[in-house]
C-alpha cells in the first residue's frame, strides 16, 4: 500500500510531519530566505510545491493579487500535464471534476443555406494515446489550489504570500544572500534579501521605485534578502 509503506498513520497521510522552516514559519515575509518565487501563476506554484518538500530550504513565494485566482485564464489541460499532477498526487482528484474532452466537432457555412451551419468532421481528440490520462478543462484556479494544498501539507507547510507586488532587484558581490528584492507591501515598498529569485508566469513588471512606487511610501523600507540567481 502506498501510502503505508512507512507504517500505518491514523491521520490524513498526504499531510506530512512539519520539519525544518515548517515547525516554526513566520506569518509575515521575513528579512531574509534562500529562495524568493515571484506569482503564484502555473511555474511558480509548481515550483514552490516542489521546493515545499525541502524544509531546510525557506522559500517563499510571493503573489501581488490580494487573494487566490478565483477565475482562470487557461483552463484547457493537455494529457501530458496530467501527468505532473500525478507526480504531485492530485490527478484523480481534478479529473474527477473537470470536463473530460473525448472527441472534437468543426462547423463551417452550408453551401446551400449559408444561413445554416453544418458539421464537416468529428475527429477523436487523442487518435495516438499518448497518455494513459484524458485531455481536460477544468478552472485554473482549481489546479493552483491543488498546488497550494500541496505546499501546506509539506513538511515546510508553505503558503503564498498574497498582497505583495515584485519591483526589482539587485544582486551584490558578498554575503550568504546577495539578491536584494525589492516589493511593495499595502504600506509602501520594501526590500527582501534572498539567495535566488525566480520569477513565475505571472510575475509583476520590473518597473523603477519612481514609477511604482508613491515619493512618501518610497521612503519607507525595510531589507529581505535571498541568495544568487534568476
Amino acid at each position: 500500500m502506498q501510502f503505508h509503506h512507512h507504517g500505518y498513520v491514523s491521520t490524513d497521510p498526504r499531510v506530512l510531519p512539519a520539519e525544518g522552516i515548517g515547525l516554526d514559519r513566520p506569518d509575515e515575509l521575513p528579512d531574509e530566505m534562500d529562495v524568493l518565487i515571484v506569482g503564484t501563476g502555473p511555474a511558480g506554484m509548481i515550483a514552490a510545491a516542489q521546493l515545499s518538500r525541502f524544509p531546510d530550504v525557506h522559500t517563499r513565494i510571493i503573489e501581488r493579487r490580494p487573494q487566490r485566482l478565483e477565475v482562470g485564464q487557461a483552463d484547457g489541460i493537455q494529457a501530458r500535464s496530467v501527468e505532473t499532477f500525478q507526480a504531485f498526487g492530485f490527478a484523480e482528484e481534478l479529473s474527477c471534476e473537470a470536463y473530460h474532452i473525448t472527441e472534437m466537432a468543426f462547423w463551417k457555412p452550408d453551401t446551400a443555406t449559408p444561413e445554416h451551419i453544418v458539421r464537416t468532421a468529428q475527429p477523436v481528440d487523442d487518435p495516438q494515446d499518448v497518455s494513459e490520462f484524458p485531455h481536460l478543462i477544468v478552472n485554473q484556479a482549481r489546479i493552483l489550489d491543488r498546488f497550494a494544498e500541496f505546499m501546506e501539507r509539506s513538511p515546510s507547510r508553505m503558503r503564498p504570500d498574497y498582497g505583495i507586488e515584485f519591483l526589482d532587484l539587485t544582486v551584490e558581490d558578498s554575503g550568504t544572500h546577495p539578491v536584494a528584492v525589492r516589493v511593495r507591501h499595502t504600506a509602501g515598498p520594501a526590500r527582501a534579501r534572498s539567495g535566488w529569485c525566480a520569477p513565475s508566469t505571472c510575475s509583476a513588471p520590473t518597473a523603477p521605485a519612481a514609477a511604482c512606487a508613491p515619493p512618501s511610501a518610497a521612503a519607507s523600507t525595510a531589507t529581505r534578502r535571498t541568495t544568487p540567481g534568476v
